[in-house]
This record gives C-alpha cells, structure tokens and sequence, in this order.
C-alpha cells in the first residue's frame, strides 16, 4: 500500500474514534464531569491500542473488496470496506491488551503494553479490552445496520472471537495448574499436535480468514450457495496454512530477533509456551538436551532463558525454521495457482507477500 492508501485508511480510524468518543459523551444519567473523564480516558486508550504495527489484517479487507469488485473501489466502497478492516484491526486490539496481561508482557509495539502505562491499572485494562471488542459491535450496527450481509458480518465477528479465545485457552494452559499455582512442567504436552490445533484457532482464523471473509460477505458471497461455498472454503484452506506459517514464523522471532527490531520483548520460554520451537526440540532432542529443557524451560530465570535460546542454535531452529519457510512459500504458491476464479488469487498473493520473510 502507498503512505496515501495508509493515509486514507487512517482517516477512516479517526473517524470511527470520534464517533465512539462521542457516544460515551451522550451517555444518559452521568455528569458532565463523570463523561468528560471517560472521554479524556479514551481518547488516550483507543489510539494507543488500536493503530500501530503493520495494519495487516485491516488493509486486506479493502484489498479483498477490490480483488473480487475486479476494480477501483467508489468513495462508499472504500469507506465500508476501512471500516470493516478497522474492526478487525479493534478485534486484534482487544485480544492484545488482554494477552500481554496473561503473559506479563513488557512492551507492545515498541512502546509499554498499556496495563503498563501510566495511570492505568491491570483492572482497568481487562475491563478496556472488553470495551474494546463491545466497540466493534457498536461499529458494525451503527454503518452496516441496513446492508444485506449485516448479520453475516456481526456472525464473523462473534465466530473468530470464540475461536481465537478457544485457541488462547490452549496456548495458556500448555502447563496445567493446581490451587492457582502451575504444577511441574509437563514437556509431553508440547508436540507438534497440539501446537497446530492451537495456531489454528489462536492466529489463523482471525489473523488471516476473517479479512478475506468480510470481503466476501461484504461483496455478497452466500456462504451457503455453491459459488459462495466454495470461495469461502478456497479461502480457509490457504489461511490455514498461512497463519500456521505466520505463528511459526513468530515463534522464532519471539526468540532470536532483537526487541528494539521485534517491537516488544519476547517471553515464550519464560511463559512456558507451547511454541514450535520448544516442541521441534523435543522431537529431536537427545536425552542431555531435553534435560537442559527439563531444568529451565518455564523458568523467570534469566540465565535459564539463554540455556534454553543456545540449545535452540545448538539444535540449528533457525536452519531448520529456513528450510521451513522455503516449503511454506512453495506449497502456498501451488496451492494459490490452483483457486479460481483466478483473480481472486491476488488476495492470497497479497497475504504471502506481507509475511514471507518477514523480520518483525
């Protein structure tokens, strides 16, 4: 996208913010003081949560409009289709705010995760990020109350949460716990196994198939009707396989790039995480190896931490990641040459191309 297509897309976030602004100023039976504080709370909350990172998820909406519209989108066209990309970029909003307290994160985006920022508490951030996946709603009602697909839409929304919260569900819970405390780590649970069916409702459906979904139901797609059917089916299929790339892809550099490059500081090891790179160590590990992960996997131990990041390039993770990537990119493109109508692969071309070989 050019900085004029970013531009006009953030205007597009302005918008949306001052409406919402202006709804918690309407509020009936609170004072005038009371509704000033909430305006000035959020009028710092939603830009620090919201905007920021590559806009991804958000943008792919508007180009998946214009693949399948096979044409420049009107003004209306464009402002419908931002609208929905920024709701899926306020559904990622929500999930962050909460899984940075989950993990005990540090920094988000380059900055302080927001539970950490001044004067905002960890209740008041758990109670944001439910404001922030409630404000989607209010978005969806308030522009697309009377378009045809306006349940299809709100259906999407209310699917991709419930996957990607049974997802987190997995990916936190790789340790199991007792009276509140995590019982001693239990390394059979890291496998491959688990790890894809976790990645599949973790990331994949809302980081990749919900945009390409908005699209077709905002261009009128019946996934029930045949032609419909099958072009959401086409598209699930690829996402899959792209968001398992992409969490992958995470994963290794949660553990080897540099935070002021990554944008946060990665704490899969410290978090015990059911990551790819913990559970391909263990398929390949030699009995000394899975030691070392025994002893320091799941450990606040900074020392620990640096065991467990040099016996991944001991183990060559990195290569292997490498090797990955090259028959992630090599599958993909098979898989995208085969779907038709053949213009709708240009989403998917899109999608590749944002992640393949990505540092950050």
């Amino acid at each position: 996208m050019s900085s004029t297509d970013m531009e006009s897309f953030l205007a597009v976030y302005k918008q949306i913010e001052s409406e919402i602004i202006s709804d918690i100023q309407g509020l009936p039976a609170l004072s005038d003081n009371v509704k000033a504080q909430l305006a000035e709370y959020y009028s710092a909350c939603l830009p620090y949560t919201v905007p920021g990172g590559k806009m991804t998820r958000g943008l792919t909406v508007i180009k998946g409009v214009e693949v399948l519209k096979q044409r420049s989108l009107t003004d209306e066209e464009y402002k419908d289709a931002a609208i929905l990309g920024w709701q899926v970029e306020w559904l990622q909003a929500f999930f962050l705010v909460a899984d940075d307290i989950m993990d005990g994160s540090i920094t988000r985006r380059g900055s302080p995760c927001w539970y950490r920022c001044p004067n905002v508490t960890q209740d008041n951030a758990i109670n944001d990020a439910l404001i922030l996946e409630n404000m989607i709603y209010q978005t969806i009602r308030r522009h697309f109350r009377s378009h045809p697909s306006y349940v299809q839409l709100l259906e999407l929304f209310i699917d991709t949460t419930f996957q990607t919260e049974v997802g987190q569900h997995i990916d936190t819970n790789g340790t199991p716990y007792s009276n509140g405390r995590r019982a001693k780590l239990d390394l059979s649970r890291f496998t491959l196994d688990r790890y894809q069916g976790c990645v599949r409702y973790k990331t994949c459906y809302y980081s990749f198939y919900l945009s390409c979904a908005l699209a077709l139901a905002y261009c009128g797609y019946d996934p029930e009707g045949e032609e419909g059917r099958a072009l959401y089916k086409k598209a699930e299929d690829v996402c899959m396989i792209l968001g398992e790339y992409f969490q992958i892809q995470d994963d290794v550099l949660d553990a080897f790039a540099p935070p002021e490059v990554l944008g946060k500081i990665g704490t899969d090891i410290e978090d015990a995480k059911c990551s790819w790179l913990v559970c391909k160590a263990l398929e390949i590990a030699n009995d000394e190896q899975r030691t070392i992960l025994e002893e320091n996997y799941g450990k606040h131990d900074p020392v620990g931490v640096q065991k467990v990041k040099d016996l991944y390039k001991e183990m060559n993770l990195e290569g292997l990641f490498v090797a990955y990537e090259e028959e992630r990119k090599k599958t993909c493109d098979e898989l995208i040459a085969k779907i038709e109508p053949e213009h709708f692969q240009e989403l998917f071309k899109f999608l590749l191309s944002k992640i393949y070989k990505r540092e950050k």
